[in-house]
């Protein structure tokens, strides 16, 4: 009797385990082969979120963005720096899922956002 519990209790282990690596799995990743897929990655992996997620994967492309930036002269100086978007950090994101773009965006620590609710 125990050892079918267990052998239940497995089974439904590895189900759920192999649920959470197929999600891992088909989650959007921003294609970075051109401009435009890069563009339209970003879109399908902005529309799979609430829009709570959504803000939080804005706010970490415009950190990541703003890495290295130093002033605000720098920005005011840089027209890429004005508007800044998923196409000017293709090559650091690429392949990455939302997740982890926000991850790499809190770590980075020249870079701080203060969040305020309305």
């Amino acid at each position: 009797m125990l050892q079918h519990l267990a052998v239940v209790l497995f089974s439904i282990a590895m189900v759920v385990g192999g649920g959470t690596l197929a999600a891992e799995q088909s989650a959007v990743r921003i294609d970075a082969s051109s401009s435009q897929a890069t563009e339209a990655s970003y879109k399908a992996m902005m529309k799979a979120r609430s829009p709570a997620d959504q803000q939080k994967l804005a706010i970490a492309v415009l950190v990541i963005n703003m890495q290295g930036v130093k002033s605000a002269s720098e920005v005011v100086n840089n027209p890429a720096l004005q508007a800044p978007s998923i196409n000017r950090i293709r090559d650091k994101v690429a392949g990455m899922t939302a997740e982890q773009i926000i991850q790499l965006a809190a770590k980075n620590p020249s870079v701080r956002v203060v969040y305020t609710s309305n």
